[in-house]
């Protein structure tokens, strides 16, 4: 009798941030973008020749992982036992390390059925497989190497900033900049210092939410496929369209994201990029809002889901002579961060500091009206340092506010302390004001938590906003 059991399996590819960001930095630019290409491409191939080896149908594949459907062998546990007895090995540090998982279905009905749940439990064997990776075979011993990509090593310029058609110029207006190749860190850099006077580079890494709860209450596979192929769609399509079509603007003049943002890898479910400090800040906002319209949309295309897809982040600020691995490792650290200060996530880090979206918005709009007040209304710099320190007046007035009390007195003293301002920049001092009331009323009416560190964070960023400004 025919045997019908199905087996999903999973490649799962362990040491990735490493192996990607432990790089030189002299440099960094080309073998940052080569190794996250590389790591794509020979998972795509060694999912395939896996795939082939056991007349496999390939699922899902993505930056450093693979999911497989095939017929379930007889003799399989020793055919599974050589399998990963040739392709894993014990990890070393710095090394890519290939974790193979497994789960038995009972048939093809079953796993159309019961998709999502199964989906979940071969996550979670791969999850308990990755802890104890190399433990199982006593001939794991060597580090796994990922099979070279047969296509060229030499990098492509997708994705990166390259002097091909550089709108930005380097050092100066009258210094031609090169005819072609990746723009460098340190020309980045030079950008935003010339826009802003900081040579400030600033770092992206973005996660999605609770992904695997979602999947798990979705009860089809066409609707799992859904939102796989559109979350897809959204991080390595509609992402590259923003980057190379939309622009920024800084003190009147128009900026391209494309001669700024360096995207190093975009999957399913994560991004990591960098560029300029403002340009990545300016960026951060765009693409948060355009996800959020993306997850709402969700909501008509995919009736199991019931409540919007969100994702938190960090951004991390860092000189390009930074060391690439500790910056990365940085930004993984302040990622966890903004998850936890939250049950619902939905958060985002910035220098050290967990915010709301809503915060971070209102953050970027504030540290934008302080840039014009100086840069525009020639107001003094001093402005900066008392909305500084208005975050004590701030928490002042509302140390009570979850149970309903409102220090009035303190709120009056506190506007008044931002009013104070020159007579012909009242009404600009009127827009931060209204920051100011939104974010009380929203922590009075909705007895939510409002971080006041938004207005020492906004300050800093004005700060290096008008860095080579004189007031």
């Amino acid at each position: 009798m025919e045997n019908k059991k199905l087996l999903l399996i999973k490649g799962d590819v362990a040491g990735i941030q490493n192996y990607i960001f432990s790089v030189k930095n002299d440099g960094a630019a080309q073998r940052l973008k080569h190794r996250s290409l590389e790591i794509k491409e020979s998972t795509r191939q060694t999912g395939q020749d896996i795939a082939r080896e056991l007349n496999a149908t390939i699922l899902i594949t993505g930056g450093g992982y693979f999911l497989l459907k095939a017929p379930k062998p007889s003799q399989w546990e020793e055919q599974w036992h050589q399998l990963r007895k040739r392709y894993e090995r014990k990890e070393r540090k710095g090394r890519l390390n290939l974790v193979l998982s497994c789960y038995e279905v009972p048939g093809e009905e079953e796993l159309n059925q019961n998709y999502t749940r199964y989906r979940g439990l071969i996550e979670g064997q791969a999850g308990i497989d990755k802890l104890q990776q190399g433990k199982l075979t006593e001939a794991f011993f060597d580090p796994y190497r990922m099979p070279s990509p047969a296509s060229s090593t030499k990098v492509k310029p997708e994705d990166i900033p390259t002097w091909d058609d550089c709108q930005e110029r380097p050092n100066g207006e009258n210094k031609e900049p090169p005819k072609s190749g990746i723009i460098d860190f340190d020309h980045l850099a030079d950008f935003a210092r010339q826009r802003t006077g900081s040579d400030l580079l600033a770092a992206l890494k973005l996660d999605i939410d609770n992904l695997g709860k979602y999947f798990q209450k979705l009860s089809t596979k066409e609707a799992s496929d859904k939102l796989s192929s559109h979350l897809i769609q959204f991080f390595s399509e509609e992402l590259k369209i923003l980057r190379e079509k939309e622009v920024f603007y800084h003190n009147g003049n128009r900026h391209r994201y494309k001669d700024n943002i360096y995207l190093v890898f975009a999957g399913g479910d994560d991004t990591f990029l960098l560029g300029g400090f403002d340009a990545v800040l300016e960026f951060t906002e765009l693409l948060q809002n355009k996800f959020k319209t993306f997850s709402n949309n969700l909501l008509k295309e995919i009736p199991d889901i019931k409540k919007v897809i969100t994702f938190s982040a960090s951004i991390i600020f860092f000189k390009p002579s930074y060391p690439i691995l500790k910056m990365a490792s940085t930004a993984e650290h302040h990622l966890i961060l903004a998850k936890e200060a939250s049950p619902e996530k939905n958060r985002v880090s910035v220098l050290g500091e967990p915010f709301t979206w809503d915060e971070f918005h209102r953050m970027i709009n504030i540290s934008n009206l302080l840039d014009n007040l100086v840069r525009n209304r020639g107001e003094s710099k001093a402005v900066i340092s008392r909305i500084r320190e208005s975050r004590k007046g701030f928490a002042a007035a509302l140390r009570h506010s979850d149970r309903g009390r409102l220090d009035i007195p303190r709120v009056w003293r506190l506007f008044y302390f931002i009013r104070n301002v020159k007579p012909d920049n009242r009404d600009a001092a009127e827009k931060l004001v209204k920051e100011y009331e939104n974010l009380i009323m929203n922590a009075f009416m909705e007895k939510e938590k409002v971080n006041p560190m938004i207005f020492p964070v906004a300050a800093r960023i004005a700060e290096y906003k008008l860095k080579n400004l004189k007031s």
